[in-house]
């Protein structure tokens, strides 16, 4: 079956548009991401600050939130592997299966 070229023209114009949106909200992303970082190293600055000025002044001291980086999210495609691991390696890691049809695990 043929494709008239008027939809073969819309589907690449759509496909162009998708595309440009998707690099602008890369870009986008990137930036704000920027943006988090010294927002986090601004605020924990003030904080420290805060602190310093108020032991300083009024003798007391006070405990200081910080706002560390947490570590860059897992991305489950790296992580998660749905792969049969075969008998032998099952039978290794001490996996099973029970009476009932669950999995039991040994170790």
């Amino acid at each position: 079956m043929w494709l008239p070229r008027s939809v073969h023209e819309e589907t690449s114009e759509a496909r162009l548009r998708a595309e440009a949106v998707r690099d602008a909200l890369i870009k986008h992303n990137i930036q704000l991401t920027a943006h988090m970082e010294w927002m986090r190293i601004r605020m924990t600055q003030l904080e420290l600050e805060r602190a310093a000025l108020l032991k300083r002044y009024l003798g007391v001291d006070v405990p200081v939130p910080t706002f560390e980086q947490t570590a860059p999210p897992v991305d489950p495609n790296e992580t998660i592997d749905f792969h049969d691991i075969g008998d032998a390696m099952a039978d290794k890691l001490g996996i099973s299966w029970g009476p009932d049809g669950t999995l039991t695990y040994a170790k």
